[in-house]
């Protein structure tokens, strides 16, 4: 989006803030929310710049320049605005968003504690977040679905629903999603799990219906032992699902109720012995896929193998898979970190990050990244950034602007010898893994501005606005 448009539409957004629309599944009224902000945060610096625009001090009344001094100013005036425009860099920014304040019947609800991380790119210019919301005194929790737009991405809720009713007093929200933790975007909406039941949503949000209820389809595999994300996925005529399980990878055909078992996994009941420390905090012995994706066709599919401590780190390998059950790709390590896919005009790929060890394989003494042609079988194998190794969880926090450049943040460009905290646009950094250069992605003048979703283990979201 250039420039102009981003300003005319930032106009816009301030006069609609505060406006909703009103959507729910079952019979209970639900009245529109109140977008407060109750917490202050920077949307974007665009803003503050147009607030500076509308308030720049005009002529005094009564002081009347001579015509040929009045033009002389003006056209400086307007050669200096022109300089600037042409000087003015735009550079990546982590999006951040103003908290709302939801109402029910006028009691105000609490929104989940990580009400802001579970956002999903609509468009390169809107966000669809979703968060948990209770209300005590109708001991109701409810699922809410907000809007966010460029350039100022303030939350319009554009549907609720209710959730679950509560018999305690009072009771904090909490996630009810076992199975998908972000809505999936499918065939003219999305998917999202509510009390393990599956609903579509109208892409215009109109309505929602219900599609499966997991707990029937699934049985007592609906529960996974191995807390993790990215447990399941499904395809984008909703037709498909697969799912880690307890016995193994799992794919459901939605339409016909049926499953076809993929991939075996090892599961045994193990007594934990109190006086052992090493023992862990786990009743049993696990070990199989653990995390899983189809692929953009949608017919081969990835996952990640792990033990019962696969939250920790414990990932030991990784498979692709054809859609016949042919082996693509497999890598059987203890240092994998993750996946992520990458589609190009000619091409899909599957990118495979790892470590290797040093000498006395102990430290991690390189970071590397296979880059898998899922039509060819080609495997090419890069040296990575260790920055978007995050520790703590088997993950990688990184985007691809294309098969040859990754867009990261690189939290060492906040050292400042003066102890002064930097804003979040000077952590990002672009990498190029055919050469292996670094550098800042910044564009002078106008330019065109895409959104990236950076995701952390399927857990949380980063959004990213950068020039494109």
């Amino acid at each position: 989006m250039k420039k102009k448009t981003t300003i005319i539409s930032g106009i816009a957004g301030a006069f609609i803030l505060g406006l909703c629309i009103k959507f729910i599944v079952n019979s209970r009224d639900v009245p529109v929310i109140e977008n407060v902000a109750v917490e202050e945060n920077v949307v974007s610096d665009e803003a503050n710049e147009w607030v500076g625009q509308e308030t720049t001090e005009s002529e005094l009344p009564g002081e009347v320049q001579p015509k040929s001094e009045k033009s002389k100013g003006m056209e400086s005036e307007e050669a200096q605005q022109e300089l600037e425009g042409q000087d003015k860099i735009a550079i990546p920014e982590e999006i951040h968003f103003i908290k709302p304040v939801v109402q029910l019947d006028g009691e105000e609800g609490e929104l989940m504690y990580n009400w802001y991380f579970k956002s999903i790119r609509v468009d390169d210019d809107t966000l669809l977040l979703v968060s948990d919301c209770y209300f005590p005194e109708e001991k109701l929790q409810q699922k809410i679905f907000f809007l966010a737009e460029a350039p100022y991405f303030i939350l319009q809720e554009v549907f609720r629903q209710d959730s679950k009713t509560w018999d305690e007093e009072s009771h904090p929200p909490y996630n009810l999603e076992d199975r998908m933790a972000f809505p999936h975007p499918v065939d003219g909406g999305y998917v999202y799990e509510l009390d393990g039941v599956l609903y579509f949503l109208t892409k215009d949000f109109q309505e929602a219906t219900l599609l499966y209820d997991l707990h029937q389809l699934m049985g007592d595999l609906y529960s996974f032992s191995i807390y993790t994300y990215r447990t399941c996925d499904i395809t984008e005529d909703a037709s498909r699902m697969l799912a880690c399980t307890d016995e193994g990878l799992y794919e459901y055909d939605l339409e016909r109720g049926n499953r076809k078992l993929l991939e075996s996994a090892y599961f045994s009941p193990h007594e934990i012995n109190e006086d052992d420390c090493l023992c862990g905090h786990n009743d049993f012995r696990f070990a199989g896929p653990v995390k899983v994706e189809y692929g953009p066709d949608e017919q081969s599919y990835a996952y990640l193998t792990g033990t019962e401590e696969a939250d920790m780190g414990d990932i030991t390998g990784v498979v692709l898979r054809s859609g016949e059950g042919e082996t693509l790709y497999q890598k059987e390590s203890d240092n994998v970190y993750d996946f992520k896919w990458v589609e190009s005009e000619d091409a899909v790929y599957l990118t495979v990050f790892y470590t290797e060890k040093d000498e006395k394989g102990i430290v991690d003494a390189v970071w590397q990244m296979d880059r898998v042609d899922i039509d060819t079988g080609e495997v090419v194998t890069f040296e990575a950034p260790k920055e978007i190794y995050w520790g703590g969880t088997p993950c990688c926090v990184v985007g691809f602007l294309d098969e040859d450049t990754l867009l990261y943040m690189n939290f060492d460009k906040q050292d400042d010898d003066k102890g002064e905290e930097k804003n979040d646009k000077d952590i990002f950094e672009v990498y190029r893994l055919s050469s292996g250069e670094r550098q800042d992605l910044d564009v002078v003048g106008d330019v065109d501005w895409k959104i990236l979703i950076l995701d952390e283990d399927g857990y949380r979201t980063t959004p990213v606005r950068y020039p494109k």
